[in-house]
């Protein structure tokens, strides 16, 4: 199957109507069909009330996880369950109440920002736009995380698991909202614990 994630495009309600396929996370057939066994028939919509879905990526027993963008108070990680409602507009971040997934993390914007996304060994990696790192989440506790690369690149784009069991991480620092160093952007071969 194929996933993509939309974001709100300014319309918060709309996170929340399953009628429009922004603010969701969209899953469908490699020819563009909506798969028969979608959580809501005849829907594209695998899940809904995001805000801004950056990275998606799986675990080895097939856990989706997503990392999102707030709006000013909280970005996320999220274990997507088909048909889950994340709650934007109506809440943004943990909010305790029933009818809503709440994250299995969340962070500040201006220390997050959290973009791609990859499982590796047994951790969820983050990059992160402003907060300019990589977070390392172990599957084992998702409420912990380790952070690496504090400030030594500037904003990362992206992180992909390699063949070789390490990490690459894209860099994201010439978009006008970084601060360009010699060789940015670039590709960075990372080995870490996780």
């Amino acid at each position: 199957m194929l996933y993509a994630t939309t974001g709100d495009a300014g319309n918060r309600g709309s996170a929340q109507d399953t009628a429009s396929l922004s603010g969701k996370i969209l899953r469908l057939t490699p020819d563009g069909a909506i798969p028969e066994d979608n959580p809501l028939p005849g829907s594209f919509v695998y899940s809904y009330g995001h805000r801004n879905p950056q990275g998606i990526a799986w675990d080895a027993e097939g856990t989706l996880y997503s990392s999102e963008f707030g709006q000013n108070t909280w970005d996320e990680l999220n274990v997507i369950t088909a048909g889950g409602n994340y709650g934007w507009p109506e809440v943004e971040g943990s909010a305790g109440r029933d009818e809503f997934i709440d994250p299995v993390q969340q962070w500040e914007p201006a220390d997050a920002s959290p973009s791609g996304i990859a499982v590796s060994g047994d951790s969820v990696f983050i990059a992160n736009l402003r907060g300019e790192q990589l977070r390392g989440v172990p599957l084992a506790d998702l409420r912990t995380s380790t952070r690496y690369l504090t400030g030594e690149h500037g904003r990362l784009r992206d992180v992909v698991s390699a063949p070789d069991g390490s990490l690459w991480v894209l860099t994201n620092n010439t978009d006008g909202r970084g601060s360009p160093g010699p060789g940015d952007d670039r590709i960075l071969r990372v080995s870490v614990g996780g």
